[in-house]
């Protein structure tokens, strides 16, 4: 070695290796530090509502008024699928009768309420608000209509217009699949029932498709609002956020109005409240409904209006932290500042934590006391009087699915979540999560059409959640609930109702130098040292050998190479080094 001007030169034999390596090529983003432009589709007509990922190819499916698109992974448009505006008038019902309907037709926006990848029949499930709500099936290589039943009462889901008040789990085993809907009614109690379980067909166009899975002259697969709740509450309904499965039950968030605090009647203030809803997914007569009010408390604060929710696995450091395994299903939600304005929320809003362990022992204690003969039944909007629990000789355990005594069951006290983050300003609307390498990193979606990166290693206040960055993505519109990973988990899709964008879930060569790397926080980026660039452990060659990847700022030593790349011949190499 000798010096140089400043430089350290270094000739070897066995630098040979290292000149080859600093001769493969690097795309030049990596190299000035400006990230990749973002992948986004905007369609013609504004109005998307909702978005689909198919697990294994990746193809990207979006619901909007009055189409359906399929994009390819990068989100360049391959198919489309029309489907309105509709003829209809809203008050005629059901449409085979339409042409007998003494009010006036007209031509009518069909908004997309529900997209569902049915993988088991390679199909995509589309159900809109004309027609009383009839949903299309169609195929998902070219979206080509494989049906549209609409023949009989079971065919017509709900009316709503609304958007993001629908939702549904598809669950398959063997040739046989159900489907668990949610959906609010608009008053028409007589017509939608407001959860139900639903039969899945092979052939989309089966008079049986939608039929109850279980349906007597009593009882069936389904909960309606009772005329009497909507006689005293006008207003009432059931807004469906987000479901999943998870063992054998299937959970449904759920904003509804509050009996308790709303005064009876069409006038005056209403109150909601979030809920929990739990079936037993092998249980077709739902005598094993229980919900429970949920919510959050930060600092005397009570945030109660849930807006989105995302189920996930805990990173190694969070599930040590929590004292569970990383197999556990833990619930990221966010819940907006008071019990006022469910369409227009106060901006101030919490992102929570819920671990599926917590839920189900609260629902199973609430079970157990009220097998006791312990207080009432507490549901008054579906049964309308308070009833007593009655004691009965029965073994409740975690699996437990009810009986025709002592159902449906509400909880009287709200379940808790971890209060992790509050965010005064922008307002959150949409969360998720994933593990990367034992660190939890929470994505979460705001009002005014950024995305939020926040690491979640702890529920300890003494290691709070870090907002490390905050990325501006669409101009003035809220992002919308459904935010979902690529398969791969390299990039997350976000959409408001004008836009689909594809965000890579780092942005690591926007970080010029190992200090700036580094102090990002960011969990992904550590610094290779063989390049010479801020990167994923992944991408970086030779990162588990001994300091070839940094991945803490006090590991930093800036050590440039020059020049950036030499032809293979070449025996020397120049180290720039700054002090």
């Amino acid at each position: 070695m000798w010096r140089h001007q400043g430089l350290h030169c270094v000739t070897s034999q066995g630098m040979v290796m290292l000149l080859v390596l600093l001769t493969i090529s690097i795309p030049p983003h990596l190299c000035d530090g400006t990230p990749e432009p973002l992948k986004s589709f905007f369609p013609p007509e504004w109005g998307l509502t909702h978005l689909a990922i198919h697990n294994k190819t990746g193809d990207v499916y979006v619901g909007a008024v009055n189409w359906i698109y399929k994009l390819s992974s990068n989100l360049t448009k391959l198919r489309s699928h029309m489907t309105g505006p509709v003829v209809d008038n809203e008050k005629c019902y059901p449409p085979p009768s339409v042409q007998l309907c003494p009010h006036d037709l007209a031509p009518n926006s069909n908004v997309n309420k529900l997209l569902l990848i049915d993988y088991s029949q390679n199909r995509l499930i589309a159900c809109g608000s004309t027609l009383q709500g009839i949903c299309h099936f169609l195929r998902l290589d070219d979206l080509f209509k494989l049906g549209e039943p609409q023949h009989r009462k079971e065919h017509y889901l709900s009316s709503v217009t609304e958007s993001g008040t629908m939702s549904g789990v598809i669950l398959s085993e063997g040739h046989t699949s159900k489907l668990f809907i949610g959906t609010p009614i608009d008053g028409k109690s007589e017509y939608f029932p407001t959860l139900s379980c639903r039969n899945l067909m092979t052939n989309a166009e089966d008079a049986d498709m939608f039929s109850f899975v279980y349906q007597d002259e009593f009882v069936s697969s389904q909960l309606k609002i009772p005329s009497d709740t909507l006689a005293i509450f006008p207003a009432f309904d059931i807004y469906y956020i987000y479901s999943f499965s998870s063992e054998q039950f299937v959970y449904y968030l759920t904003l509804q109005l509050d009996t308790k605090l709303t005064s009876p009647g069409a006038s005056g203030e209403q109150f909601f409240t979030s809920k929990i809803v739990r079936l037993c997914i092998d249980e077709p007569m739902f005598y094993s409904y229980v919900e429970f009010p949920i919510g959050c408390t930060k600092d005397g604060v009570e945030y109660r209006l849930i807006q989105d929710a995302y189920l996930s696995k805990p990173g190694r450091q969070l599930a040590n932290s929590l004292g569970v395994s990383e197999q556990e299903d833990i619930l990221f939600t966010v819940f907006s500042q008071g019990q006022k304005n469910r369409t227009k929320p106060r901006r101030e809003s919490a992102l929570c934590l819920f671990t599926l362990t917590r839920i189900k022992e609260k629902i199973k204690e609430r079970i157990q006391s009220c097998y006791r003969g312990e207080g009432k039944l507490s549901l008054f909007w579906l049964l309308n009087k308070e009833l007593r629990c009655i004691n009965t000789a029965h073994q409740i355990d975690d699996h437990f699915c009810g009986g025709a005594l002592n159902q449906p069951l509400g909880g009287t006290s709200t379940i808790e979540g971890i209060p992790l983050f509050i965010d005064k300003d922008d307002g959150m609307t949409s969360v998720a999560a994933y593990d990367y390498r034992g660190n939890t990193v929470v994505f979460a979606g705001t009002r005014n059409g950024r995305m939020k990166k926040i690491l979640i290693n702890s529920v300890s206040p003494t290691i709070p959640a870090l907002l490390y960055e905050s990325v501006h993505v669409s101009e003035g519109g809220p992002v919308l609930r459904d935010m979902l990973f690529s398969p791969d988990q390299q990039f997350i899709y976000m959409m408001t109702d004008k836009q689909v964008t594809r965000v890579p879930v780092e942005s690591c060569s926007q970080y010029t130098t190992c200090t700036e790397c580094m102090s990002s926080r960011d969990p992904h980026c550590g610094w290779c040292v063989l390049h010479n660039i801020c990167a994923r452990h992944d991408s970086c060659e030779r990162a588990d050998e001994p300091q070839q990847f940094v991945s803490s700022v006090d590991q930093c030593v800036d050590l440039p190479v020059l020049p950036n790349n030499m032809p293979v011949t070449e025996i020397q190499v120049c180290l720039k080094e700054h002090h």
